[in-house]
């Protein structure tokens, strides 16, 4: 049995580790000064985790690619990014579609008062 390529030195093994520290630190620190919905941080929180994850535990990175049939596990790290990027923009599609529909609900109920806040003006005007 061959023995598993492990395509990443422990330097930066190290610097994976610290940017998904960061990343988490930034994340939390975002949504404490509620400048990030709790609901839209966790698809990061969760991206980050996995970043975090995947660098602690690379040799279970490397036995997962070789039983996938990816040979080369820097390629499986770049396949799961790649999937965490499709999930981040569907929840994000997901969201925009239904803030364009309350958008959309908002502008006619705006529409539908301000013409009656005309009817009423003009009514009132007729009595004065």
């Amino acid at each position: 049995m061959q023995p598993f390529y492990t395509g990443i030195t422990l330097r930066s093994q190290l610097l994976v580790i610290a940017i998904g520290i960061a990343m988490l630190l930034f994340i939390l620190n975002l949504v404490r000064k509620k400048q990030l919905r709790e609901q839209y941080s966790l698809l990061w929180i969760l991206s980050a985790t996995v970043l975090l994850l995947s660098a602690v535990f690379i040799r279970a990175v490397d036995q997962v690619a070789h039983l996938v049939g990816i040979y080369y596990p820097p390629a499986f790290l770049f396949l799961i990014a790649i999937l965490v990027v499709f999930a981040l923009q569907f929840h994000f599609s997901t969201v925009i579609s239904s803030l364009r529909e309350q958008n959309k609900s908002l502008t006619q109920d705006l529409g539908i008062l301000a013409s009656e806040v005309r009817e009423l003006r003009h009514a009132l005007g007729r009595r004065e």
